[in-house]
C-alpha cells in the first residue's frame, strides 16, 4: 500500500520562496498612521479600530492616532489613513467608493463576514479602505492589514496595489483557548494574565475565526464585545454530582460520574440540572450537547444508548430554548457505536426536528477509523470503494443519511501530537468487538508513527506543527461540512489552529502558501522563508523512520541550524518578546539534545558489544565486566549537550516570561532510549554467573535476535519483523501510553508486543519446513504493563498458557510486570515430526469471561488474554 506522500518537496521550496521573494515589491512606508473611524461606528467597529491602533502601536515602528472622521487631522498629508468601518456608518468610506466605482459589499460579493482592504488615494492622501460587510468583517479587515504590513526601521511598509475583497469559505470557523494543564503542571508554565487570554483569542480571530468555546464569565463578555460567537456545551448524562450508585451508569471504561438515561430519576434530574443552569446563564450562540469522552452507557436498558441520548437532548432543547431561543444545539456523537448512530439516523428521518441545527463530529465520531478511544464497531460496508479514504468517508454517509435541513458541524482534533483522532496512533489498531480490522488500503494512517525517542520526552500535548499532514485531513474531511470548532487542549498547538482558521477562511490554498501567511506574520518577512523550511522539516523529524533512526536523522540538526538562523533576521525589537520564535527554538535545542543522548547511548553500547566481542567470551573477569558496566551512565551529558539544555533552558525561561509558553520537554529529558538498562542485567548476570553460562549471557548482548543455524526470530509489535505470526495484533496499551506502563530498561523490541483480547484463539505463530530430525526450543520474551489504578481493578489477567500443536508445554505461565524476562520451553519431538509446528497461547480461564458489559470495559481499557513480546525458534545439536 502507498502511503501517502505530499507533493515533492522541491516544488514546496520553488512556490515558497516565490510567496517570499514577490510579497511587497510595490510598497510605500509611512511613519504616521490615523486609523479613522465613521462618524456612526457601532460600538464593536470602535473596539475594532481601538485593537488595530494598539497592534500597529505596539510595534514601535510608527506614530499612530485613533479618531473618527468628524475629527480627522488635516495636518498631516503623509500619513496613511486607514478608514476602517462598515460602509453605512463611515461617510468618508462612502464616498470614496461612490469616487472609485468600488462595488458594494454584499452576502453574495464577497459574502458574508466578508471585507474589502484596498489601497486607493485621494489627492496627495494616501487611504487604505477597511471595509467589513458587517462588524466582524471589520475585524478580518484589520487581520489582513497586520498580515500584510510590514515593519521596517521606524515606518510601516503597506503594499501601494494592496486590493484584497474576501469573504470566508465557511460559516463556523472556531477553536477553544486556554493554557493546558500540561504547560501548567508539567512546564511549570506561569498562568497567563487576563490581557494575554485575550490576545490569543484575537490572534485566531484576526485569523479567521468567529465563535469560540468558553464558559459565561470575563471572557465569554470579551468575545460578544467584539461581534463574535460563543459556544457552550452540556453533557445529557454527566452528573458527577450524584453519589447514589443505583443510578450509575455503566461507562465504556468504567469511569465514575455519569447517570443510566434508563433510570428515570437519573433523567429527571438531568432535565433540572439543564434548567437550573440555562435560566441563569447568558445566551450563547450555540451549545453542543457532547456525547462525550467514553461518557455514554453500556447497560442493556440503554441500547441503543443513541437513541437514549437524542431524545433527551430533544427535552433539553426545549429548556434552552425556552430562556434562549436563538441559540442553535448540535449534539456530538463521541464514541458512539453503529447501532447508536443508525437510531439517531432514523429519529431524524421520522418527522422534522427543528431543535437541531447540526451533527457534530469529533474524536470517536468517525466509523471508518480505528482511532484512540476506541469505537466498538466499524462501518465496514462503506470500505468498498476508498473515495477520498478512511477519513472522509463516514461525514459523508451522516450527509447522506440526514435530512438536508441539518448540517454537519466538526469538532476536529488537531492539538495532539500522538495518540488522538488524527495523531500519530503510536500502535496498531486493536480488532473491534466484531474482529473487525481496517482494510490494507487504509493502514497509511496507521503506519506513521511518532520517533520513538521523542515520545519519550514529549508529553501528548507538547509544542509540536503538522503542516503538511493536517492540510491533508482538513481537505479529505472539511468538504461535508459548515464548519469547525476544533478541539485544542492547549497553546502548544499554535500552528495548527492558525492554519486550520486560515483553510476555513479560504480551503483552496496550498499548504506552502498557509505557511508563507504564518511565517510572515508571525516572524516577519526576512525570517520567513527559513522558518517555513523550519516547520515543514520539523513535521518530517517527528515521525519514526525505521531506516533513519534519530541517531542519523540529519533534519534534527537542519531544523535546529534554520530557526537559529531565522531568529538573526527577526528585527532586535520583536525578537525581545518574541515567544514563539523562542518555543521553535528550545523545541530544535531539546531535539538536538535528545539526539545527541541516544547516541551517547548508543556508544555505550558498541563499546561494550566490542569489549564483549574481542575478549575470550566465557573468560571475560569480573574486573572486565565491571568495566563494561561503568559505561552505562544514564546522567552523563558530553559538552555539547550541556550547552543546548542551557541554552533551552533559558530560552524556556524568556519564553515563559514573555507569554506564559514553555516546552514540558525541558523537565523530561533523561531517559533509557535504547534499552541499556537491559544491558546491564544481563551484565550483572553474567557477573554472578559461571563459565557456560555466563557466555551464553553475555552473547546475547552481541547477538541479540540471532536464532542460531536452522532457527527464527519473530520481534512482535507494530511495523516490526515477524513473519510467523498468524494471529494476533500489536498492543495498544488500551489508554493514553502512559511512561511507567512498561519499564524504559526493556530493550525496545521488548516494549513492543503482539495480544489478543477475549477471542479464543490467542497469539498464534506458525513454523513450516522444520527439520524432523532435530529438537526445538522456543524461548520468548514476555512482559505485562502496569495499569493506571482507574483502570487496574478490572485487570486480572497475569498469566497464560502455551501449546505446541495442542500440546501443553507452559500451563499459566506468569508474565513478569513492566520489566521483560526470557521463558525457554522445550517443544515435543512429537510436535515437529510433520515438519510443522503451531505455537499458541491460551487466555487464562478466568480472563474475559464475564458479563458482556465487564467484557467490553475490560477491553475499552486495554484487556489483554495473551501477549508476547519475541520469539525465538531455536534448533538445537545433538
Amino acid at each position: 500500500m502507498q502511503r501517502y506522500q505530499p507533493i515533492s518537496k522541491r516544488i514546496f521550496l520553488i512556490a515558497f520562496l516565490f510567496l517570499c521573494a514577490f510579497q511587497n515589491i510595490l510598497a510605500r512606508e509611512y511613519k504616521n498612521i490615523q486609523v479613522v473611524m465613521g462618524a456612526m461606528a457601532s460600538p464593536v467597529e470602535k473596539k475594532i479600530a481601538a485593537l488595530l491602533a494598539a497592534r500597529l502601536t505596539e510595534t514601535g515602528y510608527a506614530h499612530v492616532s485613533l479618531s473618527t472622521e468628524t475629527a480627522l487631522s488635516q495636518d498631516t498629508p503623509s500619513a496613511l489613513l486607514i478608514y476602517l468601518g462598515m460602509a453605512a456608518h463611515h461617510n468618508g468610506i462612502r464616498n470614496l467608493m461612490k469616487i472609485k466605482r468600488i462595488p458594494e459589499l454584499t452576502t453574495l460579493d464577497p459574502g458574508q463576514e466578508g471585507f474589502l482592504v484596498k489601497s486607493v488615494s485621494e489627492g496627495t492622501r494616501a487611504i487604505l479602505l477597511a471595509i467589513g460587510k458587517d462588524d466582524r468583517g471589520c475585524l478580518y479587515a484589520v487581520g489582513e492589514i497586520l498580515r500584510k504590513a510590514v515593519f521596517k526601521d521606524n515606518s510601516l511598509q503597506i503594499p501601494d496595489d494592496l486590493n484584497v475583497r474576501s469573504a470566508p469559505a465557511f460559516e463556523i470557523r472556531g477553536t477553544q483557548f486556554g493554557q493546558s494543564h500540561i504547560a501548567k503542571n508539567l512546564a511549570k508554565v506561569r498562568p497567563w494574565t487576563d490581557e494575554e487570554t485575550q490576545r490569543v483569542i484575537l490572534d485566531y480571530a484576526l485569523a479567521g475565526a468567529n465563535i469560540f468555546s468558553t464558559p459565561p464569565g470575563k471572557m465569554f463578555d470579551f468575545i460578544k464585545s467584539f461581534g463574535l460567537m460563543t459556544l457552550g456545551e452540556f453533557n445529557p448524562n454527566e452528573a458527577p454530582e450524584v453519589t447514589d450508585p443505583a443510578w450509575a451508569a455503566t461507562e465504556s471504561i468504567g469511569r465514575p460520574g455519569y447517570v443510566c438515561l434508563s433510570v428515570p430519576e437519573a433523567r429527571e434530574h438531568i432535565l433540572k440540572k439543564c434548567e437550573k443552569r440555562f435560566s441563569k446563564e447568558p445566551a450563547y450562540d450555540f451549545i453542543q450537547f457532547k456525547g462525550g469522552d467514553g461518557g455514554g452507557c453500556e447497560c442493556d436498558l440503554c441500547k441503543p444508548y443513541g437513541l437514549k441520548f437524542i431524545t433527551l437532548s430533544e427535552q433539553l432543547a426545549g429548556i434552552i430554548h425556552k430562556y434562549h431561543p436563538g441559540t442553535r444545539l448540535y449534539f456530538t456523537n463521541q464514541k458512539f457505536n453503529n447501532e447508536d448512530d443508525n437510531a439517531i439516523f432514523a429519529y431524524l428521518r421520522e418527522k422534522p426536528r427543528n431543535w437541531l441545527w447540526a451533527w457534530g463530529y469529533g474524536p470517536g465520531s468517525d466509523a471508518t477509523s480505528w482511532q484512540p478511544g476506541h469505537r466498538q464497531n466499524h462501518r465496514m460496508d462503506l470500505f468498498q470503494y476508498p473515495g477520498f479514504g478512511p477519513y472522509g468517508l463516514y461525514p459523508l454517509e451522516i450527509i447522506r443519511q440526514m435530512p438536508p435541513q441539518h448540517k454537519l458541524l466538526y469538532f476536529n482534533e488537531i492539538t495532539h501530537w500522538k495518540y488522538a483522532q488524527h495523531a500519530y496512533i503510536q500502535m496498531y489498531p486493536r480488532a473491534d468487538k466484531n474482529g473487525d480490522l481496517p482494510p490494507p488500503w487504509s493502514h497509511e494512517i496507521y503506519e506513521r508513527r511518532p520517533d520513538q525517542a521523542l515520545t519519550m520526552v514529549y508529553n501528548r500535548l507538547t509544542f509540536y506543527a503538522w503542516p503538511r499532514y493536517y492540510h491533508r485531513v482538513f481537505n479529505d474531511l472539511m468538504r461535508y461540512g459548515a464548519g469547525d470548532v476544533t478541539h485544542s487542549s492547549g497553546h502548544h498547538d499554535h500552528f495548527n489552529q492558525w492554519m486550520w482558521q486560515r483553510l476555513l477562511w479560504s480551503p483552496r490554498q496550498t499548504v506552502e502558501a498557509v505557511m508563507h501567511d504564518y511565517c510572515t506574520t508571525w516572524f516577519g518577512p526576512a525570517a520567513a522563508p527559513e522558518m517555513g523550511k523550519a516547520i515543514f522539516q520539523l513535521e518530517e523529524n517527528l515521525e519514526e523512520k525505521k531506516e533513519i533512526p534519530i541517531s542519523k536523522k540529519e533534519g534534527i540538526n537542519r531544523y535546529y541550524t534554520l530557526v537559529k538562523s531565522a531568529g538573526l533576521k527577526i528585527p532586535a525589537s520583536q525578537m525581545k518578546k518574541d515567544w514563539l520564535w523562542r518555543m521553535y527554538m528550545q523545541k530544535g535545542a531539546l531535539d538536538l539534545y535528545t539526539k545527541l543522548n541516544v547516541r551517547q547511548q548508543l556508544s555505550a553500547q558498541s563499546k561494550i558489544e566490542e569489549t564483549i566481542r574481542k575478549s575470550a567470551v566465557a573468560g571475560l573477569s569480573v574486573k572486565k565486566i565491571d568495566e563494561m558496566l561503568s559505561l552505562i551512565n544514564m546522567d552523563a551529558e558530553s559538552q555539547e549537550m550541556v550547552k543546548l539544555r542551557l541554552e533551552a533552558t533559558k530560552l524556556s525561561d524568556e519564553s515563559n516570561a514573555n507569554f506564559g509558553e514553555r516546552n514540558d520537554g525541558i523537565y523530561n529529558l533523561k531517559h533509557d532510549f535504547i534499552g541499556l538498562g537491559w544491558v546491564r542485567r544481563q551484565l550483572e548476570r553474567a557477573r554472578l554467573a559461571k563459565a557456560e553460562e555466563r557466555k551464553q549471557l553475555l552473547n546475547m548482548i552481541v547477538s541479540y535476535e540471532d536464532p542460531g543455524e536452522g532457527g527464527y526470530y519473530d520481534n512482535l509489535g507494530t511495523a516490526n519483523d515477524a513473519p510467523h505470526v498468524e494471529s494476533g495484533y500489536p498492543y495498544d496499551h488500551g489508554q493514553p501510553y502512559v511512561a511507567q506502563m512498561l519499564s524504559e530498561s526493556n530493550r525496545p523490541s521488548q516494549r513492543s508486543m503482539h495480544f489478543t483480547q477475549d477471542e479464543d484463539q490467542g497469539v498464534t505463530l506458525r513454523y513450516t519446513e522444520l527439520d524432523t530430525t532435530a529438537a526445538y526450543k522456543i524461548r520468548f520474551t514476555l512482559v505485562r504493563p502496569w495499569y493506571q489504578e482507574r483502570y487496574a481493578e478490572r485487570m486480572n489477567q497475569k498469566s497464560e498458557s502455551i501449546y505446541a500443536n495442542d500440546v501443553l508445554i507452559a500451563e499459566n505461565v506468569e508474565l513478569p510486570l513492566q520489566m521483560s524476562d526470557f521463558f525457554t520451553f522445550d517443544i515435543p519431538s512429537e510436535a515437529v515430526k510433520s515438519g510443522e509446528v503451531v505455537i499458541r497461547f491460551e487466555r487464562n480461564a478466568n480472563v474475559a469471561h464475564g458479563s458482556r458489559i465487564s467484557r467490553e470495559q475490560w477491553r475499552n481499557s486495554g484487556g489483554w488474554g495473551t501477549m508476547v513480546s519475541e520469539a525465538w525458534l531455536l534448533k538445537v545439536k545433538k
